[in-house]
């Protein structure tokens, strides 16, 4: 399962019989996964191909979907190990500018934590303070 293409279908009826060929058949451990992430690729085709979403907007929708499956409440940022096999990519650049831009971000939640800190080992809360300067 892990190397199949999730399909895009034309009807809501073809898309719920893909869905419920997933769910009815016999999964282990791992292959419920590869169900899951199958039924929500195929959804996510079929809901962009009938809204005519551009690509731009489809990666828009996919990063919203991991912030939520991942419960994400921050800035984030996704690096492709496969990158580092050109030299056009800098993944170490992509993240130092990514930390930079965050900073603001991080400090304003180092704040918010130095005023609720209850029970956060001490190593934990002169770091929050080194963060929120």
């Amino acid at each position: 399962m892990r190397e199949e293409t999730a399909p895009t279908f034309d009807t809501v009826e073809e898309l719920q019989g893909y869905i419920t060929s997933l769910v009815e058949r016999e999964h282990d451990y791992g292959t419920c996964c590869y169900a899951m992430s199958l039924a929500a690729t195929a959804a996510f085709n079929f809901v962009a191909s009938k809204l005519g979403v551009t690509g731009f907007q489809a990666s828009c929708a996919d990063l919203d979907i991991l912030r939520r499956t991942r419960n994400l409440d921050g800035p984030f940022l996704i690096l492709k190990g496969e990158d580092e096999l050109y030299p056009q990519y800098d993944n170490h650049k992509k993240l130092e500018e990514s930390r930079e831009s965050w900073k603001e971000w991080i400090a304003e939640q180092a704040a918010k934590k130095l005023e609720d800190v209850e029970n956060a080992h001490p190593d934990v809360v002169a770091h929050w303070k080194k963060l929120a300067g």
